[in-house]
């Protein structure tokens, strides 16, 4: 007995101080046990997810859209149009991730499709449940940045074109001066550093239509970004990649569980954008070969036409518009017939001269007043594909007849009882 108490009393300090060093490691850093922590959600499940949360987001901006319509009109709502969406997104991310009623620090708030599929978001590092000031910088990453970062290019690129047009109109008025006194042209002063970098900008950004289109390099991006998403990846959307968030599945798995996976998607999806890419180069290469051709057709005057003063090539079928730096106008060129009121020099014009007059202005008229909507008063882009043409006949564009239907199913112009799966979409009239 009297051996077995000194052999007990010295072990008790050791056990001590291994308890001790656990409760210091688990206070200053979190590490998950892989036995007792929930599983990476799903790629289906992150998909699904977002999917929800789409739809759910656009039926809210739809709501918040006719609330605005019901408060201001239907001008203001069409005029706000961007707007509108970006609140809709704003308060559905943040109305519906605000923290759960008893968790006191706020985490635990889900999307309605997060929810929809029992995911919840986590650190990418530390594997916990993330904070809500990760939470909140996601949700504004995701809902302001392609906005903030839409206007930040137009307004960069507006910048840059108005300002090449002042620098070439000073540069101008310049070189007038000079000839009118009899005086050399330096060029010196217009060739600073400021104005190539302002000529390179205005050169090289591209219009952001042209970037948000189909083969537009924000959409090569995206299909980029969704290919190493199915390639194993758990970044859904760029936000979500750039704040660190990735999701847990709380679904009770089975034994032996392997959640499907998206590789053979990803691998197709790279080929396709390989093969994009390639034709891509190839119809630039094209381009540059088509230009230098059109250079030589320019020198050929009689082979072109100046139609409102803009140069077409008949060298080719159909013609196509030739580079701005063509030639000043010969007598080689020919133009439009009666863009303006022809000289007559006092000569009695004949009646092919009156009945062109007439003809050419009532064109200019009837046009102006195809093109224009009725009820936003804007003219319609018809080589958009955003008009709509009624039961009755008469031309809106897209937007603004629907929410009229929506309102009041009936046209504006004649009150023909309408249905909006009777209005058809015009293109190119």
């Amino acid at each position: 007995m009297a051996d077995n108490t000194p052999s007990s009393s010295t072990a008790a300090p050791p056990a001590a101080s291994t308890s001790s060093q656990p409760s210091s490691s688990w206070s200053s850093e979190y590490r998950p046990n892989p036995a007792y922590s929930f599983p990476p959600a799903a790629q289906p499940e992150i998909v699904r997810a977002y999917q929800k949360d789409t739809y759910y987001k656009d039926l809210f901006t739809s709501q918040v859209s006719d609330v605005i319509r019901s408060l201001f009109g239907t001008r203001v709502q069409h005029s706000h149009t961007s707007s509108i969406s970006l609140v809709g997104a704003l308060g559905y991310y943040l109305l519906s991730t605000s923290s759960i009623p008893g968790m006191g620090d706020g985490r635990g708030g889900q999307t309605l499709g997060e929810e929809y599929v029992n995911a919840i978001p986590s650190n990418a590092k530390t594997g916990r449940i993330v904070s809500v000031t990760r939470r909140l910088g996601w949700v504004l990453l995701h809902v302001l940045g392609p906005y903030s970062l839409t206007k930040a290019y137009a307004a960069l690129r507006r910048w840059a074109v108005r300002s090449k047009e002042r620098m070439d109109q000073a540069e101008s008025r310049a070189r007038s001066r000079a000839r009118a006194l009899d005086k050399p042209f330096d060029p010196t002063p217009h060739t600073t550093r400021h104005r190539r970098l302002v000529n390179w900008l205005a050169r090289t950004l591209p219009a952001l239509e042209s970037l948000q289109s189909a083969d537009g390099w924000l959409a090569y991006l995206s299909a980029a970004h969704l290919m190493l998403f199915y390639l194993g990846g758990k970044f859904y959307s760029a936000a979500q990649r750039v704040v660190g968030v990735t999701y847990i599945s709380t679904y009770p798995k089975r034994q032996g569980y392997q959640p499907p996976s998206y590789e053979v998607l990803g691998v197709l999806l790279g080929v396709q954008l390989v093969v994009k890419l390639i034709g891509e180069l190839r119809s630039r290469r094209s381009k540059t070969g088509q230009g230098k051709e059109e250079e030589e057709i320019v020198s050929d005057e009689t082979s072109t036409v100046v139609i409102d003063s803009k140069v077409f090539s008949h060298a080719s079928q159909p013609p196509k518009p030739l580079p701005t730096s063509s030639p000043s106008r010969d007598e080689g060129i020919v133009e439009l017939l009666y863009p303006h009121e022809p000289e007559t020099d006092g000569e009695k014009e004949n009646n092919d001269v009156a009945v062109a007059k007439l003809n050419t202005s009532s064109a200019a008229s009837n046009a102006t007043a195809t093109l224009q909507c009725t009820l936003c008063m804007d003219q319609r882009t018809p080589h958009r594909g955003t008009s709509a043409v009624t039961e009755c006949g008469h031309c809106f564009d897209w937007s603004c007849i629907t929410a009229w239907i929506a309102e009041k199913p009936e046209c504006p112009l004649c009150r023909q009882p309408l249905q909006l799966n009777r209005v058809l979409p015009l293109y190119n009239f």
